[in-house]
């Protein structure tokens, strides 16, 4: 009958709950939401293991050398291993750097490609002195082992500590203050021992970053 078929339809619409484009809304910026606070976190962990990667690599450093005597420095397959962890943590550390600055342009990129040119030359200095050394035939504990060791942390790190204080970045300057103090440290250990405690240094310098970028997300989330 026309009057039941009515009925029921009214009865089957009435069941069926409304579609809602209010709460649409929120649930799609609720997931945005979470997605962006899992990929923003994510630099932070990947960070973080980074920093244990390269202890095990200047723990390799120490355990190939710490029972020479006299000290010949570490063994080819060592340095070599360290070689591709350095690869590995500049290849992944460059990925999360190219799409934290995506889109970006402007003077302070021309800044940071500054700071980069800056950061480069530093690295030469320390195979520039170890190369010096060993032509003035210095021992190889100094050449194969301090130098090497320490020289990066102190000549890059002091870089870094510079660039990040005349910016007020305190996030970039504390942990690399504790590299810095890491390669001092690995300049009165000996050898065998500046690769260990260079290692510490740079890993707790590292992890530190990590911590406090990580925290720093949590309390822009948070507000």
């Amino acid at each position: 009958m026309q009057g039941t078929h009515d009925i029921e339809h009214h009865e089957t619409a009435d069941d069926e709950e409304p579609f809602d484009p209010r709460e649409a809304a929120r649930v799609l910026t609720g997931a945005e939401r979470d997605a962006q606070r899992q990929l923003s976190m994510t630099p932070p962990l990947v960070t973080a293991a980074l920093g244990l990667l390269i202890l095990g690599a200047y723990i390799a450093l120490y355990l190939s050398t710490h029972d020479q005597h006299p000290y010949a420095g570490p063994s080819l397959g060592v340095v070599g291993l360290v070689y591709a962890t350095v690869a590995v943590a500049s290849a992944i550390s460059a990925t999360m750097y190219r799409r934290a600055r995506k889109g970006v342009s402007g003077p302070s990129i021309r800044q940071q490609r500054l700071e980069g040119i800056a950061i480069a030359l530093s690295y030469l200095g320390s195979p520039m002195i170890q190369g010096a050394m060993k032509y003035y035939h210095a021992g190889n504990a100094v050449v194969y082992g301090v130098i090497p060791a320490a020289g990066p942390l102190i000549i890059v790190g002091t870089t870094i500590v510079g660039q990040a204080l005349i910016k007020e970045d305190w996030t970039q300057f504390w942990p690399t203050l504790v590299v810095v103090i890491g390669g001092f440290v690995a300049l009165f250990v000996g050898p065998s021992g500046s690769w260990l405690a260079a290692g510490i240094g740079l890993t707790l310098g590292v992890v530190g970053y990590a911590l406090i970028s990580g925290r720093h997300l949590l309390t822009v989330w948070s507000r």
